[in-house]
Order: structure tokens, then C-alpha cells, then sequence
């Protein structure tokens, strides 16, 4: 029984060696918010541009809004399945940012990528920037 158990975590060790186990490879890509302005207002038109050519990224599946001081996620900026193709290299949308958060302060996007192995398997985060509130906005509901 000792041999048949000795046999079998060999051949079990042969076939694990022999195939080996997918790597995440993001490969070499990055991304940016061209806008040379670093404050932006909800609701504004933004563009995120990135660069996949050294990449093994296909599709561009979903950017989230993060707090720069904690780094906490705050809100969905876009998702799609399977995603934006790679190639197009940007994806203009709305900056939304919900009333109680736009006084957090600075900010960044971050943008998830999928390869041929895994969806939103790489990630990468854009420059910080800072968000104008609304002016007019009712913030006496935020404390609650």
C-alpha cells in the first residue's frame, strides 16, 4: 500500500512539473488621463487613453473611481463585458461622482484590463486629480 501511495504523488509531481500552471502576464501597459488639467467637475466629460502594444491586455472591462488619501473604491465609472477592445486605445465618459463623495479630495481611476487568460486579470491606476463640488450641491444629507 506504502509503494501504490509513493507512486501515485510521483506521478501526480510528473504531471505538475510537466504542465505548467498559467502565469497572469499583464505585460507591459499603461494608462493616463491626457487632460493636462488635474481638476475635473462630476459629470464632465473625460477621456482615459491607454497603450496595450506591449501588452498581452484585449479588452479594457471596467474603471473604478478611488480615493487617493485611502485608496477605498467609491463608485463604477464604466464596465462592459467582455470590455472595450484594447486596440481602440480610449474611452471618453462621464465622470460621475455621487454628491456625498466629491469632497474626498483627490482621486484616481483605476482601470481594469483582461487578457486571453482571465478577465480583468491586470490593473493599473491613473495620475491623482482633484474634483470641483458642486457648488450648489445639498451636503447636509452626507453627515447621516
Amino acid at each position: 500500500m506504502k509503494s501504490f501511495f509513493a507512486y501515485a504523488l510521483i506521478a501526480l509531481g510528473v504531471q505538475v512539473s510537466a504542465f505548467p500552471h498559467p502565469v497572469r502576464m499583464c505585460g507591459d501597459w499603461s494608462v493616463t488621463l491626457p487632460n493636462t488639467e488635474s481638476t475635473f467637475t462630476s459629470n464632465e466629460q473625460v477621456t482615459l487613453r491607454w497603450d496595450t502594444r506591449d501588452a498581452n491586455v484585449q479588452y479594457i472591462s471596467s474603471i473604478g473611481l478611488f480615493s487617493a488619501k485611502t485608496n477605498e473604491f467609491l463608485h463604477t465609472q464604466f464596465r462592459s463585458y467582455p470590455g472595450v477592445d484594447a486596440t481602440d486605445g480610449e474611452l471618453t465618459f462621464a465622470l460621475t461622482v455621487p454628491l456625498c463623495l466629491q469632497r474626498e479630495g483627490e482621486y484616481y481611476l483605476q482601470v481594469y484590463g483582461s487578457t486571453p487568460a482571465a478577465d480583468s486579470d491586470c490593473s493599473l491606476r491613473t495620475q491623482s486629480f482633484k474634483l470641483t463640488p458642486d457648488p450648489s450641491g445639498d451636503y447636509s444629507a452626507c453627515s447621516l
